[in-house]
């Protein structure tokens, strides 16, 4: 590893006399805690996060960079609560993300700018520019009053870089498993037109072997005045193709003797695919000096590729041989999405702030694939079959159809400065319809049908209650809160096999949180506490049919409880410098969940922890990094066990993981050398929703270098 540092060094020598300007480090919390005290997620207005009563959390994007993030699961591995890690079944950087103890991949409403990535389907994580993040905010508990369907348990949304320092900046970077990174990203001002562009890429080899991977991404943005207000087109273009490598079998709570954790055992040709082009419309209007009116628009098409393989039972593997299945589907996506709202602001006993609007998400997939099985030895990866080479074992397509249209008022109401009463409601119509086919090959062909249109109402209400009167000097606020809210999904149906693609019923979620937020001594010290309950009713797992085959079904009532603390610290008299640390005590459960083994055996698992979910979750870091000069960082984390099946017969041990790294910076060019599970902890980071019993691996130690160029 001294080499990436030896070639970062010298990158830094030779890019001394570059121009440059050391405003773009501004923007870290670091060096200015109050910038992102300003968020719009849980409101869709500008609000101060210590007046919402919600608990949130906001990450910057400037640190991402400093830090060497290259993943989502990079960029959220630190927010207090929340739980991720790099590898799921769509991919070995795409992680599935956990927030409450609930780790349901389609759980969570997804966003960049305010446009949700997939459309009304499971998000995209492929489609997010991690290295064009200005910040990401998290909102955790339901949100489907302001942002409808997709928004039932808790939301992320990434804002794109539009910063104005200096004129833009290059960089380029490398590490472990032959990774070579970079980018260029610039603006201008043309005729009363501002114009930015974005330009990234990326190639590895990645941990396992034959997981390689590329991607190459665009973005130009246009921005001008229009009437009163200002209307911004956003393009960009995606091309992201990474070999896919296959999860760990696991038995007994232990890996299955004879595999290799490092060894990719999936079919050779296993891969995930995204060609992504994307245009994305905001606009804002003042309609009166109390009224105003946005639009956010977005529209995208994916063609993707996906092949991947699962193993048969290696629990029951004899000798050497194992056998697995796989398929190979070919899926072209369309999804468009407008929100249309106004925000008005009047005195009734109080003053108020009142949001309305509606909003339409739609989106349409179409697939064609087969599905193949095949034999290899464990002791000889030559054995691995192409993917050409395989015979044919059936034949399969789907087309779905799914429309969320919604309407929506939220009103805040402060009668006097100590007391904030919030609440509203939303009414959505969802409808979806699907067909998918399926025959084996030599046997008669399947075609199932099914559609459902129905409307549900989510609401909230909220209280928050000021406790320091105004004008305290070193104490700011000591706010306390409690939110009851509710929402509602339309289930995603098991598309893959065409006699188990039906639509499930819609899961519903009902929580109660409450907490408190403090600041003081000028937002150097920033403290919050939640407290919260969620109940689900209908969540979809995957279990197997008498076939073995992944099968999607209801599971019943789940509940989710537990408390969170982020503690922030920014001392002024060292600029730069910052803690941060965080809690989480997390008690997911099934309620009432029964169901069938493949063998027939009847399951009982209520009362038992839901798999993989920690119910205990800290992490701890601390950052120096001036405007100019050395700087450094460390994170730590830690998650205590874990259980591996439903039924809690086995656990995971306690794992922590240590990150690292070490920065300079002058004005002409900075440069960081980042170290990440520096400590080489391979625990497991996800379950497979379609292999039982496979898990996805923490990626081992590895070290990345970058030199960023400003001009």
């Amino acid at each position: 590893h001294w080499r990436v540092l030896a070639s970062a060094l010298a990158a830094l020598a030779l890019a001394a006399p570059a121009l440059a300007d050391d405003s773009a480090d501004t923007v870290s919390m670091a060096h200015d805690p109050n910038r992102y005290r300003v968020v719009v997620s849980a409101t869709k207005t500008r609000r101060d996060a210590i007046n919402i009563p919600n608990a949130t959390a906001v990450v910057s994007g400037s640190e991402l960079r400093r830090m060497g993030a290259r993943t989502l699961a990079d960029a959220l591995v630190d927010v207090a609560g929340v739980e991720t890690g790099g590898g799921s079944d769509n991919g070995g950087r795409l992680p599935n993300i956990g927030m409450w103890g609930l780790k349901e991949f389609d759980a969570l409403l997804i966003t960049v700018d305010g446009v949700p990535v997939g459309g009304p389907f499971n998000p995209s994580l492929a489609q997010i520019a991690v290295d064009d993040i200005e910040r990401i905010e998290i909102v955790k508990g339901p949100q489907g009053t302001l942002h409808g369907a997709s928004a039932f348990a808790g939301m992320v949304q990434v804002f794109t870089d539009h910063s104005n320092d200096g004129r833009g900046s290059v960089s380029l970077g490398g590490g472990d498993f032959s990774n070579f990174h970079g980018g260029v990203r610039g603006h201008n001002s043309v005729n009363g037109w501002g114009v930015e562009g974005a330009l990234s890429g990326l190639k590895d080899d990645g941990w396992q072997d034959r997981t390689a991977g590329e991607m190459f991404r665009g973005r130009v943005s246009l921005s001008h005045a229009l009437g009163n207000g200002t209307l911004n087109l956003d393009l960009t273009g995606l091309h992201d193709q990474a070999d896919w490598g296959s999860p760990l079998p696991v038995d007994g709570g232990v890996p299955v003797p004879g595999f290799n954790r490092d060894r990719n055992y999936a079919v050779d040709g296993a891969e995930q695919k995204h060609d992504v082009f994307g245009v994305n419309s905001h606009g804002s209007w003042p309609v009166s000096p109390h009224v105003r009116v946005d639009h956010t628009l977005g529209l995208a098409f994916d063609a993707q590729r996906s092949v991947r393989s699962f193993f048969k039972d290696p629990g029951a593997l004899s000798g050497n041989t194992v056998s697995a299945e796989g398929v190979l589907l070919e899926p072209r996506e369309t999804s468009a999405f407008e929100d249309l709202r106004a925000v008005s602001t009047f005195e009734a006993g109080g003053s108020h702030e009142l949001v309305t609007g509606a909003a339409l998400t739609w989106g349409h997939t179409r697939a064609v694939g087969v599905g193949f099985d095949f034999d290899q030895q464990l002791n000889a990866p030559s054995s691995i079959p192409k993917l050409d080479a395989i015979p044919v074992g059936d034949h399969r397509s789907f087309d779905d159809k799914r429309t969320f249209f919604g309407v929506y008022a939220h009103d805040e109401w402060t009668p006097v400065r100590v007391l904030s009463l919030s609440g509203g409601g939303r009414f959505d119509q969802v409808s979806e319809k699907l067909s998918a086919f399926g025959q084996e090959v030599g046997s008669p062909a399947v075609t199932t049908t099914d559609s459902k249109s129905q409307g549900a109402w989510s609401g909230d209400v909220a209280v928050l209650v000021r406790l320091v009167p105004e004008g305290t000097r070193d104490i700011e606020a000591v706010n306390l809160y409690g939110n009851y809210k509710s929402s509602f999904k339309p289930a995603a149906p098991n598309l893959t096999e065409a006699e188990n693609a039906t639509i499930l019923d819609p899961e519903r979620t009902h929580s109660v949180e409450g907490g408190l937020k403090a600041r003081a001594l000028r937002g150097q010290l920033s403290l919050d506490v939640s407290g919260f309950q969620m109940d689900f009713n209908n969540m979809v797992v995957a279990i197997q049919d008498a076939l073995g085959n992944p099968l999607l079904v209801n599971a019943g009532r789940e509940r989710f409880k537990g408390w969170d603390v982020s503690l922030g610290v920014s001392p002024r008299r060292v600029s730069g410098l910052r803690f941060a640390g965080g809690y989480g005590w997390h008690d997911p459960r099934f309620v009432s969940f029964t169901f069938f083994t493949p063998d027939g055996t009847f399951r009982d698992v209520s009362g038992k922890l839901l798999e993989l979910a920690p119910r205990l979750l800290w992490n701890a870091g601390a950052a120096f990094t001036p405007k100019t000069g050395a700087g450094g960082w460390v994170a730590v984390r830690h998650q205590a066990t874990r259980a591996l099946n439903r039924r809690n017969r086995f656990f995971d041990k306690p794992f922590s993981e240590v990150d690292a790294g070490v920065s300079w910076a002058i004005p002409r060019v900075s440069v960081n050398v980042s170290g990440r599970n520096l400590g080489d902890d391979r625990h497991y980071v996800a379950e497979s929703e379609i292999g039982d019993s496979q898990f996805y691996l923490s990626p081992p130690r590895r070290f990345t270098a970058e030199v960023t160029l400003p001009f």
